[in-house]
């Protein structure tokens, strides 16, 4: 959950308009600010002023966002420009109904968490950067004791990839009806199975 002082509530709503209305963005992602998301509130601001917790040069503050969708859907786009627009980072708080999820942005690309995953952030750090690496890892469900987190997330990605390609691989082998040729998406499948195993199994 976001825990956080009193000193840090902004609780500010922010009109749609204020991103969609910017002149590049296209018209596809201005009918998703208007059609698929409700209200967008500015809930907190983590700063030294707020918390107490000293900046640093790459993070000089954390913003925390709530999104009420009108739909229960991916919007990745929407947070895209939201973020593109702030230069500080943003830890989204996303709802539909009664339901919710997390975000944020590292290194160009969106993190989500699951939905309706009950998760706590630890503010407590010696300095921003920290709290914001910390939230990620969070999101992302990497250990708090991971140090390498670029290479954490790569591992992350190659894994999701493979078992990406296992489903498809599957889905081959129910269609097909040549059974040497199911061998052959089997073999497959073992090979990346196998290939999961390594990349979980490396570090440890």
């Amino acid at each position: 959950m976001i825990d956080l002082p009193k000193s840090c509530i902004v609780d500010k709503f922010i009109p749609k308009k204020v991103f969609y209305e910017k002149v590049n963005i296209s018209n596809s992602i201005k009918e998703e600010f208007i059609n698929r998301l409700s209200k967008i509130y500015w809930k907190y601001k983590i700063s030294e002023d707020t918390i107490n917790i000293q900046k640093t040069e790459d993070v000089e503050e954390i913003e925390t966002f709530e999104l009420e969708l009108k739909e229960k859907y991916n919007c990745k786009n929407i947070i895209k420009i939201i973020t593109k627009n702030i230069p500080y980072p943003i830890l989204f708080f996303i709802k539909y109904e009664n339901e919710f999820q997390y975000a944020i942005k590292y290194n160009e690309e969106i993190y989500f968490s699951d939905w309706n995953n009950e998760i706590s952030f630890n503010f407590n750090a010696l300095n921003m950067e920290i709290i914001y690496i910390n939230i990620v890892k969070t999101i992302t469900n990497i250990d708090q004791s991971i140090k390498d987190l670029d290479n954490e997330i790569q591992k992350q990605n190659e894994i999701h990839k493979l078992e990406s390609e296992i489903k498809r691989l599957e889905g081959k082998i129910r269609s097909e009806k040549q059974f040497n040729i199911k061998v052959q998406y089997n073999e497959e499948i073992i090979k990346k199975r196998k290939e999961i195993e390594e990349l979980k199994n490396n570090g440890e």
